[in-house]
C-alpha cells in the first residue's frame, strides 16, 4: 500500500496541488483582519446594541484567521519556514492567545500521528469529556459523574469555554516546558503578553473593565463554539480505535471530509477537507478542493475506504455520538480494518 500512495502523491503533485498560494492567504487574511478591525470599530462606536450584531461576524471572522495559524503550523502556508513560523506567531500566540508550543504537540504531533486512538488523540476528548469507556474509566469520579449525567447535553452550551480551556493549557504547557531558553518559548510568551495587554488591558482602560472584559469573552466564546463545529464533525462520530493501524489508511479509516457550499467552505480555511489534510498536511488550503477530487476517483480506483459527508448530517452525527461516547469501547483496529474491507459489522 505504502507504494500506492506514492502513485497518488505523484498524481497530486502533477496537478500542482503542492505549490503554494501565499499572495492569495495573505490577501485573505488581511480581509479577514480588516472585518474584524471594522466590527471592533463598530463596537466601540455603537455599544452593546453594535455588539449584539457584530460580535458574532467578529468571531466567526476570527476564527478563520487562528485557523491560518494551523497552517503555518503546519508548513502548508509558504516555502519559507520563516514565514510559516511568522504567520503562525501571528495567528495563534499573538492574535488568538494560544501558545505555538502548546499547539504544535497537541494537534500537529498527537492528533494528526494516532487521530481517534484511544488515550492518546487529544482532539476528540476535550476535557471535561470523554471519547469511550476506556477514557471514562480513567477519569476521577467528579469527572465519571458529570459524564454521566451531563455529556449527552452539555458539551455545545461548554464549547464556549473551549477557547479558554485551550489558553489555560497553553500557559500550563508553557509552565511546564523544560526549556525556558528555547527562542521559541521566548516568543510565545512574548505574543501572549502583547495578547492579553492588547485585547483586555488597553480596553479596560480605556472603556472600563466591563467592556475589555465582556467583548473579549463574548468574541472568544463564540469562536470556541465556531472551532467546535469545524473539528467535532470531522473525526467525532467515526469509530474509536484501541490502537493505531500503522499505516496511512488509518488516516482515512478515522477522517471525514465535510461536504459544505463553496462560501461556507471560505471560512473552514480547508478544514472541511480532513482526507486529504491528513494524508498530506503541507498542501495549502487552497489546492485542497482540487487535491479531493484526486484523491476521491483514486480511492475509488484502488478500492480504499474514502469518507465524505453532507456537513450537517455529520454535524448529527457527531453530536448523537457524543451524547454517550463515555460509554461505549474502543475498537480493536484489526476490525476496524475488517469492518472496512465488508468482512465484519460494527455497531456505531
Amino acid at each position: 500500500m505504502a507504494k500506492e500512495l506514492g502513485s497518488l502523491r505523484a498524481e497530486l503533485r502533477l496537478a500542482g496541488v503542492f505549490e503554494f498560494r501565499e499572495a492569495r492567504s495573505w490577501v485573505e487574511l488581511g480581509i479577514m483582519a480588516a472585518v474584524v478591525a471594522g466590527c471592533l470599530f463598530g463596537i466601540s462606536q455603537l455599544g452593546w446594541i453594535g455588539a449584539l450584531f457584530l460580535l458574532p461576524i467578529t468571531s466567526v471572522f476570527a476564527t478563520s484567521i487562528s485557523m491560518f495559524g494551523h497552517e503555518g503550523s503546519h508548513r502548508s502556508f509558504s516555502a519559507s519556514p520563516a514565514r510559516n513560523a511568522l504567520l503562525t506567531y501571528i495567528c495563534f500566540p499573538l492574535f488568538s492567545g494560544l501558545g505555538s508550543l502548546y499547539w504544535h504537540n497537541k494537534h500537529d504531533r498527537l492528533h494528526h500521528g494516532p487521530p481517534n486512538v484511544e488515550g492518546k488523540d487529544p482532539d476528540i476528548r476535550p476535557f471535561p469529556f470523554a471519547s469511550s469507556k476506556g477514557d471514562h474509566d480513567k477519569c476521577g469520579p467528579k469527572a465519571r459523574w458529570f459524564q454521566r449525567n451531563f455529556q449527552s447535553w452539555a458539551f455545545w452550551p461548554m464549547a464556549t469555554l473551549m477557547s479558554l480551556g485551550m489558553r489555560r493549557s497553553s500557559m500550563v504547557y508553557l509552565w511546564q516546558y523544560e526549556n525556558k531558553r528555547d527562542r521559541r518559548w521566548i516568543l510565545d510568551v512574548a505574543c501572549m503578553t502583547v495578547h492579553y495587554t492588547a485585547w483586555i488591558i488597553i480596553p479596560s482602560i480605556v472603556w472600563g473593565p466591563l467592556v475589555g472584559f465582556g467583548v473579549y469573552s463574548f468574541m472568544w466564546a463564540g469562536v470556541g463554539i465556531c472551532l467546535a463545529l469545524i473539528f467535532a464533525p470531522a473525526h467525532m462520530g467515526l469509530p474509536i480505535v484501541t490502537e493505531q493501524n500503522n499505516d496511512w489508511i488509518h488516516q482515512l479509516e478515522t477522517t471525514r471530509n465535510l461536504e459544505l457550499p463553496r462560501p461556507i467552505s471560505f471560512f473552514f480555511i480547508g478544514l472541511d477537507y480532513q482526507a486529504e489534510h491528513h494524508l498530506f498536511p503541507k498542501i495549502p488550503h487552497a489546492n485542497l478542493p482540487r487535491a479531493a477530487q484526486i484523491t476521491r476517483e483514486w480511492c475509488a480506483k484502488h478500492g480504499v475506504v474514502y469518507k465524505s459527508e453532507p456537513y450537517l448530517a455529520a454535524l448529527v452525527d457527531a453530536a448523537r455520538w457524543m451524547r454517550d461516547s463515555y460509554d461505549r469501547e474502543a475498537i480493536p483496529a484489526d476490525l476496524i480494518r475488517l469492518a472496512v474491507n465488508g468482512d465484519v459489522a460494527i455497531a456505531s
